[in-house]
């Protein structure tokens, strides 16, 4: 799904970052077996078809707080890659006809971590 780029501010020495997005048209497969099966459910395992119906998201992810950073360098594949653990948080919230939903306010002390990192690979692991 094509973000606008500002919607995204990365300040990786810092091992700060956020994403922020409003109002995102998407389909609601309602769970997880319905959106691989495109809406077929698995009737098998109990699971209904359930067609899937539009809806809106808003989104505001945060990661900050420095935990553990690490370099991995894989020549054999072509990869390298520098990568910050951090904590993170994320405010979510979905519109549909007749339903919406809202994520309770972000705690820090509920995250169990998330990465940041920058990394070259393929064609660009000999870039500079």
């Amino acid at each position: 799904m094509p973000l606008h780029p500002d919607s995204l501010q990365f300040e990786f020495n810092s091992a700060r970052a956020s994403l922020h997005a409003e109002g995102l048209s998407v389909q609601d497969a309602h769970d997880l077996a319905n959106s691989l099966t495109h809406g077929h459910g698995l009737p098998r395992m109990g699971i209904p078809a359930i067609a899937p119906v539009p809806a809106t998201v808003s989104f505001d992810v945060q990661w900050s707080g420095e935990i553990d950073r690490a370099t991995v360098v894989n020549e054999a594949q072509n990869f390298r890659g520098d990568f910050i653990k951090t904590g993170s948080t994320i405010k979510w919230s979905s519109i549909q006809d007749g339903f919406s939903f809202e994520s309770e306010d972000p705690d820090p002390s509920r995250s169990f971590g998330a990465t940041i990192g920058r990394e070259q690979n393929g064609v660009f692991f000999n870039e500079p």
